[in-house]
């Protein structure tokens, strides 16, 4: 088959992740795989074995699946004369009223929180496209203790993007280094602009830190295997699927998290810790954590076992399916 995604660039946003790392796997498969985005520019920080091409090139080839998770871009899919017209759904806060009336659209859930919301908020039943994280990519963490050195709490350092909630787990640290607890935080990110690049730049914290950037994405499995804990404050009314919280299940790190895009990955107290979402309630899972080591490497275990179904080997098959039987 020959497939194809519209994406708006190829920086690293786990958005554009998700449809490289599927398109690796599908040229594996025998498939062509072709990225299009306005400039056909393929990324620089991932070894994609797909096509580029830009927009203007859609028609040149008889696809027989097309798709995005962009709103904007689905009039080029529904243009095109691709058999399959598929928008993926990432984004709960998206305006998708329109397209989820429209017949000639199929739609793809990337998780069990995007599923659900369609289905009450639309009556429409998705294809459940849920996934997923390549698991050969990460090595899982294998020591949990903590002895003569700070706790280290890792977080998603997207700081100027609110809904990520970063700093919900900023305040939580600093209010334990406060009640002295020796606590150190982990942020990561890629800043996708200068003004992003400006706000990490000038972070500060009322506790020790560390802020990464432009961390290579082929060792992620380092950066994660550094931290005690993973938290992600995420605001659940936007988030479709937690790349980061796949992430760190991936290298078997004790999680907490919201609910966010995490409905299909956390089962609470069992492989991670589902938390509310407000300061003292992330400070006190923290606290938890802290204290205890066997807890720290029970839900870290059972979080790797766990996040294998996720796979994004899996996730193309199931995909792969789809197409071919409809």
């Amino acid at each position: 088959m020959i497939l194809g995604v519209l994406l708006p660039h190829t920086k690293l946003y786990g958005g554009v992740k998700r449809f490289l790392e599927l398109g690796n796997i599908f040229v594996d498969k025998g498939h062509r795989f072709i990225a299009f985005t306005p400039d056909g520019k393929g990324p620089d920080w991932f070894d994609f074995k797909g096509e580029m091409a830009t927009f203007s090139e859609i028609g040149n080839v008889k696809l027989d699946a097309l798709w995005t998770t962009t709103v904007k871009f689905m009039p080029l899919v529904l243009d095109s004369d691709a058999k399959h017209k598929i928008f993926y759904h990432v984004r709960k806060s998206d305006n998708v009223k329109h397209l989820m009336k429209n017949p000639q659209v199929e739609v793809f859930a990337c998780s069990t929180n995007v599923y659900e919301f369609d289905k009450k908020k639309f009556g429409r039943t998705d294809f459940k496209a849920i996934g997923g994280v390549t698991l050969a990519n990460y090595q899982p963490k294998t020591d949990y203790s903590v002895e003569n050195r700070p706790f280290v709490v890792m977080a998603y350092g997207r700081i100027v993007e609110r809904v990520k909630g970063t700093h919900y787990v900023v305040k939580a640290c600093e209010k334990l280094y406060a009640k002295g607890y020796n606590i150190k935080l982990l942020l990561f990110d890629t800043p996708v602009d200068e003004g992003a690049k400006r706000r990490i730049e000038n972070f500060t914290c009322k506790c020790p830190f560390e802020f990464v950037t432009n961390h290579p994405f082929d060792k992620n499995s380092e950066l994660f295997n550094r931290a005690d804990c993973f938290v992600s404050a995420e605001n659940p009314r936007y988030s479709g699927w937690n790349n980061t919280v796949a992430e760190a299940m991936s290298c078997a790190l004790p999680v907490i998290t919201s609910k966010a895009g995490t409905m299909d990955l956390v089962d609470d107290g069992v492989n991670a810790i589902r938390s509310a979402r407000w300061v003292f309630c992330f400070a006190k899972h923290i606290k938890e954590l802290y204290n205890d080591a066997a807890l720290r490497e029970r839900l870290g275990v059972q979080a790797r076992k766990d996040i294998q179904k996720y796979d994004w080997k899996n996730v193309a098959e199931n995909i792969l399916a789809y197409l071919e039987n409809n």
